[in-house]
């Protein structure tokens, strides 16, 4: 089969709607959604960038926002969701242009009037505190809908975005604390939280103020909300894995294989089955060729930036990841000027959980596949040593 005859991939697109809407290839998380929803209130997930997470900020939004016609043949839309529509405030924060406290207040302001035009809200909103403008769309919303839902993509960006001025950053991260800490009074509004970002300065007291939130990244009930198991590769990507072996003439099992290897692997908790980086394998689908597709994307400045502090230029890296122990705390600890290194190299996707010791605690890191081992080495960073290498375990490094 030629691909021209396979459904088309929505490269670039993370948009719910926009993919239904134009025909594209969607892979069900719609079950996850669902309970999400029905069994809980206030979420937060981690993921790397480019993991799927603003396609699943969308989704929910669509589910949220009563739009049944787009679901379509979707596992939700065989499900007793009653598609009672929300009151739903969508924030992403990296569209805001955050670069200071100033354009962070201007951009929240921007962003919650637009949502008041959307919904055609008459009451006035506050014209220069974000958490009290906040208060007045959700309760507008509330009082038309009767429930309303909160849904923040990427919260962390401009944060990490100006990890190199640390003092910019750390005020930028304290004015987010009052914006979250609004939430809070609005409990008996508010019906749904979820938010997602790349870092987990949860354990900074960011979302303090949220009463009762679900941190989800290393559930297991939720370690495949985003990525692809091998499973639903089989199921929504057999064609197009025949139609590229076909063109290769080799064959589908031994095509299947490689691409395990390129960009299977990575895991969010423990005994739990990997998933696939969806936009490696996506792109490497769709021109039939293998490629490091994730870190050519751009690798994230915060990341060089703080890896600069722990190593020099000076050939090929000697850190060994596979060495790394650390607890969850770590992995899940993330603060401006206070990066753990297991948790920076996990949270940005470089490295993933591959084992667990259950005697002492301890999570064992590695690389997830091809991909990412040589994308790390791709770095080309040589050990220093530094103090901070005995914060996250006693055992951590042999370089």
């Amino acid at each position: 089969m030629k691909m021209s005859n396979l459904q088309k991939l929505p490269l670039g697109l993370s948009s719910f709607a926009k993919i239904r809407q134009e025909g594209c290839l969607y892979v069900d998380k719609t079950e996850y959604a669902y309970n999400l929803i029905t069994k809980g209130y206030r979420y937060f997930l981690a993921r790397p960038r480019r993991f799927g997470k603003s396609l699943f900020v969308s989704t929910l939004q669509e589910i949220l926002s009563g739009e049944k016609d787009l679901f379509n043949n979707l596992w939700i839309a065989d499900s007793d969701y009653t598609w009672k529509p929300h009151g739903v405030i969508a924030l992403d924060f990296s569209r805001l242009g955050i670069k200071d406290v100033d354009t962070l207040i201007n951009g929240l302001l921007y962003a919650l009037s637009r949502i008041a035009r959307d919904y055609e809200l008459t009451d006035p909103i506050h014209p220069t505190s974000p958490e009290l403008a906040l208060s007045d769309v959700v309760i507008a919303l509330h009082r038309r809908f009767g429930k309303v839902a909160i849904l923040i993509d990427e919260y962390d960006n401009p944060i990490l975005n100006l990890l190199h001025e640390q003092e910019n950053a750390k005020k930028i991260r304290d004015s987010l604390k009052y914006f979250f800490a609004a939430i809070k009074g609005l409990d008996e509004y508010v019906n749904f939280v979820f938010i997602t970002g790349v870092s987990s300065f949860t354990r900074a007291g960011l979302f303090s103020g949220i009463n009762n939130l679900q941190i989800i990244t290393l559930n297991d009930n939720f370690s495949s909300i985003c990525g692809y198991t091998d499973a639903e590769i089989d199921y929504y990507f057999s064609s197009y894995i025949q139609a590229w072996a076909d063109n290769n003439k080799s064959s589908y099992e031994e095509l299947r294989t490689q691409i395990k290897n390129w960009y299977n692997g990575y895991h969010f908790g423990v005994n739990i089955i990997p998933v696939y980086n969806p936009f490696s394998f996506m792109h490497a689908i769709n021109i039939q060729n293998f490629k490091n597709f994730w870190v050519q994307s751009g690798t994230p400045s915060f990341l060089i930036e703080e890896f600069k502090k722990e190593y020099t230029q000076q050939g090929i890296a000697m850190l060994s990841p596979e060495k790394i122990k650390t607890t969850e705390n770590i992995l899940q600890a993330f603060d401006v000027g206070a990066i753990p290194l297991p948790a920076l190299m996990f949270q940005t996707g470089y490295l993933t959980i591959t084992g667990y010791d259950s005697n002492n605690h301890l999570y064992s890191l590695g690389y997830p596949n091809h991909e990412l081992k040589e994308a790390f080495i791709g770095l080309n960073f040589k050990r220093t040593p530094k103090k901070f290498d005995i914060e996250f375990t006693s055992k951590e490094i042999n370089p």
